[in-house]
């Protein structure tokens, strides 16, 4: 071999060593990389575990990094971390982003400014790469991705804590983490009370009827005048109770036709498993507007109604006017994808109840107790409100809804489990159609209602930004007048 060969074969293995040093060994890095859980949270940052002196040297040589943000709140550790760093000529700070850790844990909270400060840093495009210090790399990491998806990537909040958790996150490690995102999305500093409404027939020009449909009849409660108006309520189980007094005010201008599908409220409760499908419930729809002789009708559905309302609609194109579908779904493997997200955020206590109550709810089926407990289960769901919920709106809550637990159970596996109706949403043609969705909704979130005006052509998508799954309860006032812009606010004759 000639000098001049091997000489230039010299040069290169001493380069190629020099380049492996600079970067790491492959190997080397992934056991690094494993070892401090690090994650991306931008293209210049990162994220992981508490690094050692010889962590953050490696960092700096395999990363570029120039900088270090540490999350955890102020301990001889962070100390150590900053003096590591400034010998090695990496700026620290110091950015606790929970406060009051060390005190009773419901009380514990994340800090907003924090949070923000550290979103601003994602947003910016800076020199060199940022670590951000997240201790275990898992949770404070996860609220900081799940931070930045929500308010920069415009995520929902559901999807972007889905990602979190897939990711190891874990909600209930950080307390009061719900809450606190609830409030640091709205740009409040307080979350609203839930307010209950009292009921009163007066002035309403309200009347109640029973009408008779085969072997069953349905309780209805008809109120105001107008283009009828037919009020389709969920559960399974629940009664036209839930909407009441909320969607009252839609009788000024339209003939409210409320009423209890059978098994449910004032209705005609059969103890056979038959007679509770999604098509019985629309059959039962379809009787009551022959019997009240309407040619006509818009339907207003909620929650689980959603289905019987886009059924109908399939089944009967020629008699809907117009359609207003609030917190639904079309299909049941999308709500079911969501339900983890809806655990993940209930504490441990919460859990306890859930539990608790669940387990009272099946011994005591069909007892006295049903409709108390099933309202109690409903109100230890997070999402179900996006405010707080005091003792005077549950005692209202407990006086006013009514659950069949029966039909709840019967109906499980094909409204939870088994229905999907976005093969035929594209059929539902002809009907203006308005999909409303809580943004705070962990129940049925919002990119349920987005397949749904997804899927009917022309629908119309509106997401309330300060509520749950109720956000005609939550936003009284946007929904009513977002209705009544949407139907027409001029009083029609009625049909």
């Amino acid at each position: 071999m000639s000098l001049s060969k091997l000489t230039a074969g010299l040069i290169m293995a001493i380069v190629l060593i020099n380049s492996a040093d600079l970067r790491g060994d492959d190997a080397e890095i992934a056991r690094f990389e494993k070892r401090l859980k690090l994650s991306k949270l931008s293209d210049h940052m990162i994220c992981g575990g508490a690094p050692s002196r010889a962590d953050l040297a490696f960092l700096a040589r395999t990363r570029g990094i120039t900088r270090v943000i540490s999350l955890l709140d102020p301990s001889a550790e962070v100390d150590q971390e900053a003096a590591d760093a400034k010998d090695l000529g990496v700026a620290f700070e110091s950015k606790p982003l929970a406060i009051g850790l060390d005190g009773p844990l419901d009380q514990a909270r994340i800090n907003r400014d924090v949070a923000r400060s550290i979103i601003d840093e994602i947003r910016a495009t800076t020199d060199g790469t940022v670590y951000v210090h997240c201790q275990s790399g898992r949770d404070r990491a996860g609220f900081m991705r799940f931070a930045h998806r929500v308010t920069v990537d415009g995520w929902s909040f559901a999807d972007a804590l889905q990602e979190a958790l897939d990711g190891g996150f874990s909600p209930t490690k950080l307390p009061g983490f719900y809450r606190d995102m609830k409030l640091f999305m709205s740009e409040l500093d307080e979350l609203p009370k839930v307010a209950a409404m009292p009921i009163t027939d007066k002035e309403l020009n309200s009347k109640e009827m029973t009408a008779g449909i085969g072997a069953q009849s349905l309780n209805v409660k008809l109120m105001g005048e107008g283009s009828p108006l037919y009020v389709i309520h969920g559960g399974p189980g629940e009664s036209h109770k839930m909407f009441r007094p909320y969607l009252d005010e839609l009788s000024k201008s339209h003939k409210l036709v409320y009423y209890d599908q059978v098994g449910c409220g004032g209705s005609s409760k059969p103890q056979f498993a038959e007679a509770y499908t999604l098509e019985r419930q629309v059959e039962e729809l379809e009787a009551l507007r022959k019997v009240a002789e309407h040619e006509k009708i818009s339907l207003i559905a909620q929650s689980s109604g959603c289905l019987i309302a886009m059924k109908y609609a399939l089944a009967h194109p020629d008699r809907v006017d117009k359609m207003v579908l609030v917190s639904g779904w079309a299909s049941a493997e999308e709500f079911q994808k969501y339900i983890p997200v809806l655990v993940s955020v209930m504490g441990e206590t919460d859990r306890e109840k859930y539990d608790w109550l669940i387990g009272e709810l099946r011994k005591a089926m069909r007892g006295p107790n049903d409709r108390e407990l099933v309202a109690l289960v409903g109100l230890q769901l997070p999402g179900i409100f996006f405010g707080e919920v005091d003792t005077a709106f549950r005692l209202d809550w407990l006086r006013h809804v009514e659950v069949s637990s029966y039909v709840n159970i019967v109906m499980e596996k094909e409204v939870f489990r088994t229905s999907d109706l976005r093969p035929e949403l594209a059929k539902i043609t002809g009907i203006p159609t308005l999909v409303v969705s809580g943004k705070f909704d962990l129940i049925t979130p919002p990119p349920l209602a987005k397949t749904i005006a997804d899927g009917i052509p022309g629908a119309k998508l509106e997401v309330f930004e300060r509520s749950g799954h109720y956000p005609y309860v939550e936003e009284n006032r946007k929904f009513i007048d977002t209705v009544t812009g949407f139907l027409g606010g001029a009083k029609a004759a009625a049909e």
